[in-house]
C-alpha cells in the first residue's frame, strides 16, 4: 500500500504549477462510462461512529500547555451510509448498509471539528460515501489552540494515516479504491498537499476538494499526475475567488470552480443558508469523478456560479 506524507513542508505563495502537468488524473476514469459507473446512490439513512486510530510512527509536536507525544492519536468522526430508513434521523453507531461505498477524507479549518460540516456529511452519507473527518490534535476545536503552521507535515499525514487506518479496520465499509481528499481552509491546504504536492503526494487519491481556500501550500512541483479537482470559494470570503481561480486556471482538467454569490468563508460550507447548495454541487462532482456517474455533469453545469473544463 502506497504511502508517501514524507518530506519538507513550506508555507509560501501560490505555486500553480504544482496543479500542472500530465493528464493521468482524467486518465483513472478513461472509459468509465455509465456501464461502470458506482451505483451506490442511495438514499440510505445515515450512521455515525468515532474511531480513535493511533499511530506509533509519528510523534505529537508540544504546544501551549500540550506536551509532546511519542505517538499521534486521530479520533476520526465517520458518518456513512447505514441500514434502515433513509428518511429516519442519523443513528450512532446503526448498521452499516451493502458496502462497501467510496471514502470522502474531509479536514477540518483551524480551531474547527468535524461536526460543523455535519448537513453537508449527512448529505454526502445519504448519497453512498463515507466520510472520514479527523480531529486533527493541535488545531481541533477545544484542542490546545495551535494554527496550521504549528502542525502543517502532522495534519498533512493524518490523510494518509487514516486511509490507511480505514482500509485496515474499516474495508466492509470504505472502498479505498475510490478515495477523495477535502477540506476547508486550513483543511483545504492539507488536501491540496495531499493531492498535488510531491512532498505529501498519495496516488490513491482520485479527486479533491478544496474549500475556502486560503492562499495555499506552495513546493516544487515533482512533474505530478493532474487530480480532478473542486474549488468552492464565496465571493463574500477575506480570501477573494481570483486567488484561489489562479490555481484553477494552471490545473488540468477536469476541473470545477464555484463561486458563491454572497458567500463567506465558513458559514457556506456549515449552517448558512448557501449551504445545502454547496453541498449538492459537491455531490455532484464526487459523483462524476469519485464514481464515474456522467450524468452527474448535468447538476453541475445548473448550477449557478460555476466554472468547468472536461
Amino acid at each position: 500500500m502506497l504511502r508517501r506524507t514524507t518530506g519538507r513542508v513550506v508555507l509560501v505563495a501560490i505555486v500553480v504549477a504544482a496543479l500542472a502537468g500530465g493528464a493521468a488524473g482524467a486518465a483513472r476514469l478513461a472509459g468509465w462510462g455509465s456501464d461502470h459507473a458506482i451505483e451506490t446512490t442511495g438514499p440510505y439513512r445515515v450512521g455515525t461512529r468515532t474511531d480513535t486510530f493511533v499511530d506509533g510512527t509519528r510523534p505529537t509536536p508540544a504546544f501551549g500547555g500540550s506536551p509532546a507525544a511519542p505517538i499521534r492519536t486521530v479520533v476520526t468522526d465517520i458518518w456513512y451510509p447505514a441500514a434502515g430508513n433513509p428518511d429516519a434521523a442519523p443513528v450512532a453507531n446503526g448498521p452499516a448498509a451493502d458496502g462497501p461505498f467510496p471514502l470522502i477524507v474531509y479536514n477540518h479549518g483551524q480551531q474547527g471539528e468535524p461536526q460543523q460540516y455535519a448537513p453537508s456529511f449527512e448529505e454526502w452519507a445519504q448519497a453512498g460515501y463515507v466520510v472520514a473527518a479527523p480531529r486533527h490534535p493541535l488545531t481541533v476545536r477545544g484542542g490546545p489552540g495551535a494554527v496550521f503552521a504549528n502542525d502543517a507535515q502532522g495534519e498533512i499525514g493524518d490523510v494518509a494515516f487514516v486511509i490507511d487506518s480505514i482500509d485496515e479496520k474499516l474495508s466492509d465499509l470504505a472502498d479505498v479504491d475510490h478515495v477523495a481528499v477535502a477540506g476547508h481552509s486550513s483543511g483545504a491546504l492539507v488536501a491540496f498537499a495531499t493531492a498535488f504536492q510531491d512532498c505529501c503526494h498519495d496516488s490513491r487519491i482520485d479527486a479533491a476538494l478544496l474549500e475556502g481556500t486560503p492562499i495555499p501550500l506552495g513546493q516544487e512541483s515533482g512533474g505530478l499526475p493532474g487530480t480532478p479537482v473542486m474549488f468552492v470559494q464565496g465571493d463574500a470570503d477575506s480570501t477573494p475567488p481570483a486567488v484561489p481561480h489562479a490555481a484553477y486556471d494552471a490545473a488540468d482538467p477536469p476541473k470545477v470552480f464555484l463561486t458563491v454569490a454572497g458567500g463567506d468563508h465558513s458559514r457556506m460550507y456549515r449552517d448558512g443558508p448557501a449551504a445545502p447548495d454547496v453541498a449538492r454541487a459537491v455531490l455532484a462532482f464526487l459523483d462524476w469523478q469519485v464514481k464515474g456517474r456522467a450524468g452527474a455533469l448535468n447538476t453541475l453545469e445548473d448550477t449557478p456560479g460555476v466554472d468547468i473544463a472536461r
